[in-house]
């Protein structure tokens, strides 16, 4: 957590030393920004005396701010043809090497992340996660730059094959982790991205492809059969997945009373775990850590404003990055937020089964992937087009190519 705290600062700090170095401080408006700052404010009244909990509501709110700087720091920071192909190509080679450690990692059934550090949780981890299902989510969030830069028109042929690899790598490490969150998440992202495709009318030759890779990845699955995906299977069938499943859903159900005892501003940021025991109706031995449901943890902890403010933080989001990707096959801008808009979608789907964004390294880089999606264009970019256009509209038929 320090290392989060520090890290964002530094480069909220760094953007401003730059800022100052220019002469100017250049503030590119993104419409996130306001419900981002009402939430804030919401939480600050929760601090001055609506929490039940002051201490986790002020550890969780020092978290949300990190998300909020790195956020905004993406907005700013992430412009333009250049640092969009950096970005894009880097989330691409983080991820497969996160793949393939924990790929590794799983062929050796060590209980140690990388080997080295141990744990204390009694779920099932799978590379450098604690638990399979967070790693799922953070392929989920990865896996979308390989594919989207792999079927665009930017790459090279044996570059595309090698991004098409790439991406099914991190989608194998999902079914190896054997988190049903996660496979059912990333196919409701293929979904996604093959409706976005097909309403631009631009997507037969990539759906088509989409259809190949994921024939290619059963195929795999099958023939390799892995062993924890059986087991899995097997202990679905079996009485005490359905009890982990219906516990879920209890955990749901009690929370409900929670919501309708305090609707507006919620018990507070963080209080979730402190709360909850008070409402539980039903007895189990283990430790309920989260509502493994974030909306329905929202509406606990920061009540029906704050959640009203959460929608419309993903509507404004949906809204802004689907203005970007008109031109993704031969834009990096484009594609980098179609890229990210497709794997914040996952992510978000996984948060109805699980707790995904109460992860911090989770949330944090959906802070991040929700900032490149959502920010302007370059002001470079802009002209170059607006020029472009003048010409076309100057010139004689036929004299422009």
């Amino acid at each position: 957590m320090c290392t989060l705290q520090v890290a964002s600062a530094a480069l909220l700090v760094i953007w401003a030393a730059t800022q100052f170095a220019e002469g100017k401080i250049n503030i590119v408006w993104t419409p996130l920004f306001a419900p981002v700052f009402l939430l804030a404010i919401l939480i600050a009244i929760q601090l001055l005396g609506r929490s039940v909990y002051w201490y986790a509501t002020w550890l969780r709110a020092i978290q949300w701010l990190c998300y909020a700087m790195l956020f905004f720091v993406a907005t700013q920071s992430i412009r333009g043809e250049r640092q969009a192909k950096l970005f894009g190509l880097f989330l691409v080679c983080f991820g497969s090497l996160i793949a393939l450690v924990a790929i590794a990692q799983g062929g050796t059934e060590s209980d140690k992340v990388f080997w080295l550090f141990s744990t204390d949780s009694h779920s099932v981890l799978y590379g450098p996660y604690p638990n399979h299902a967070h790693y799922a989510g953070l392929m989920e969030m990865l896996l979308p730059f390989p594919l989207v830069l792999g079927f665009g028109t930017l790459s090279r042929s044996h570059t595309k094959v090698l991004l098409l690899f790439a991406a099914l790598i991190m989608a194998g490490s999902i079914f190896l982790a054997a988190s049903f969150g996660g496979i059912l998440s990333l196919a409701g992202e293929l979904v996604v991205l093959a409706i976005l495709l097909l309403v631009r009318r631009r997507g037969h030759r990539v759906l088509l492809s989409i259809l190949v890779l994921v024939l290619v990845l059963a195929v795999i699955v099958v023939i390799l059969q892995p062993a924890t995906l059986q087991e899995r299977l097997e202990h679905l069938r079996g009485d005490s997945q359905g009890m982990d499943m219906a516990i879920r859903l209890w955990i749901v159900r009690d929370s409900i009373p929670m919501i309708l005892h305090r609707p507006f501003l919620g018990y507070g940021l963080g209080s979730f775990v402190e709360v909850f025991p008070s409402f539980r109706t039903f007895y189990t031995n283990q430790f309920v850590n989260a509502a493994h449901n974030d909306y329905v943890q929202a509406m606990v902890e920061i009540g029906l404003i704050g959640f009203a403010l959460i929608a419309a933080l993903v509507v404004l989001f949906f809204r802004e990055a689907l203005r970007k990707v008109r031109n993704w096959e031969h834009d990096y801008e484009s594609s980098l937020a179609l890229a990210a808009l497709v794997g914040c979608s996952g992510i978000l789907i996984h948060s109805l089964c699980d707790f995904n964004l109460q992860v911090p390294a989770n949330a944090a880089l959906f802070a991040v992937l929700a900032g490149a999606a959502v920010t302007r264009r370059s002001d470079s970019n802009q002209a170059e087009r607006r020029h472009a256009r003048r010409l076309m509209t100057l010139a004689p038929a036929g004299k422009v190519r």
